[in-house]
């Protein structure tokens, strides 16, 4: 059933693209240069391997971020750019089996044994005054930078009001949002599910709908459907995750294809099929060129512009929308393996994913004993930010440093999920 599911989501992940995105979007270099049914059987072959391999079951929150980012991420790698490249079978095709390596690192970190670490004792009274406090601080810094918008954004306004964000935003409030709507908001989400106080899961909606309305984002709008998604695969403590996991990504695209088949349009393909998984996997094939031919960052922009000059006037998803746009206020973040790739080129890839198993494998001995559905919901949205940007990024801005600093505190006793 999951390979079956996978297939059948590698299917409509290519005939959304050829049918419905690529003649509308062709200017935008998704573009169809009709590669041959023997490049898609051997494109196929290599997304589907994976899951040749991959046990269904997760037990720790790394093995389920394993399966969110091969599907997410690493499928579409395999299957989009080909239509964009004249020669699929040209260097790019090594880039494809150095992520497929990297998908064979993740899941063998997720099966190391855990760190014996130090479980620190607070009582839950001074956790929850802590973490009142802190989501309390960030909100007032949110409402004292844009003011509180209590009308909902419609998807025709989201532009303006980002504009607007972009205007607004000073000093640390641009890091704030972005810790609301991936720490605060869900991990409030999360918590009203497993516990079932629903309070809190109201909260946590409260929360996302304060965050979109602030910045436009339509990602937090659909970060609650992803984070359902993740707890739905969870079924019976995520004994079938990856299964599970499978035919929602395929539910997913599927439905979003059959929907705009009924309305005569692109907008689901669009918004979901095209934002999540297609544009990254192009842009992937475009950092690629790019830094095939130029020199690599070295990340000289970023936390190693100390030790290394940078050789470009802009940070790389500027540039390459300035390259492949004609647009320098284009921002074409890609995804943490195209990131690397831009940074230290094949060395990279694996360096980066090496580090990220470190930081889940760290997360994952956080955690161990703990409830377990809590804490792979708790991790979901700032992993999500994997998709489209880079590593460290996802690491400062999107939270994944605060989450396992946060599961070094955090206590789930006397939760049974179900």
């Amino acid at each position: 059933m999951t390979i079956l599911s996978i297939l059948g989501y590698i299917f409509f992940l290519q005939y959304a693209y050829s049918h419905l995105i690529s003649p509308v979007y062709s200017y935008y270099t998704l573009t169809n240069l009709h590669p041959s049914a023997g490049v898609h059987l051997l494109s196929a072959f290599l997304a589907v391997l994976p899951a040749c391999f991959a046990n269904i079951s997760v037990k720790r929150p790394s093995q389920a971020v394993f399966w969110i980012l091969y599907l997410f991420v690493a499928v579409p790698i395999m299957i989009i750019p080909d239509y964009v490249r004249e020669n699929p079978f040209d260097d790019f095709f090594f880039f494809k089996l150095c992520v497929l390596l990297s998908l064979c690192i993740l899941y063998g970190a997720g099966k190391m044994n855990l760190l014996e670490v130090y479980q620190f004792k607070v009582y839950p009274l001074f956790i929850k005054l802590g973490l009142g406090v802190l989501a309390i601080g960030l909100l007032f810094i949110l409402i004292k930078t844009y003011g509180l918008k209590t009308k909902l954004v419609g998807f025709d306004d989201v532009y303006d009001v980002r504009f607007s964000y972009r205007d607004s935003t000073i000093g640390i409030s641009g890091y704030v949002l972005s810790w609301w709507s991936k720490i605060v908001g869900p991990g409030l989400f999360v918590w009203g599910i497993v516990s079932k106080k629903y309070l809190f899961l109201f909260l946590g909606l409260v929360a996302q709908f304060i965050a979109y309305n602030i910045s436009g984002q339509k990602s937090i709008i659909l970060s609650v459907v992803f984070i359902v998604a993740v707890m739905l695969a969870m079924f019976k403590k995520g004994q079938f995750f990856g299964r599970n996991f499978s035919i929602l990504a395929f539910l997913l695209v599927t439905g979003c294809f059959l929907m705009d088949q009924l309305s005569g349009g692109i907008a689901f393909t669009e918004l979901i099929s095209r934002r999540l998984l297609m544009l990254p996997a192009v842009l992937t094939s475009h950092y690629f060129d790019f830094f095939s031919i130029n020199p690599q960052t070295h990340l000289g922009h970023s936390v190693l512009g100390w030790l290394f000059p940078y050789s470009y006037h802009s940070t790389p998803a500027f540039l390459i929308g300035e390259t492949y746009f004609g647009d320098a206020e284009v921002s074409a973040n890609a995804n943490l393996w195209a990131d690397a790739f831009s940074a230290f080129g094949y060395f990279g890839v694996f360096l980066f994913t090496c580090i990220l198993s470190f930081i889940l494998w760290i997360y994952d001995s956080f955690v161990e004993g703990k409830n377990v559905l809590f804490f792979t919901g708790f991790i979901v949205m700032p992993v999500w930010g994997l998709i489209d940007s880079s590593l460290i990024t996802s690491m400062l801005t999107h939270g994944i440093l605060i989450a396992i600093l946060l599961a070094c505190f955090l206590r789930t006793d006397g939760i049974k999920s179900k």
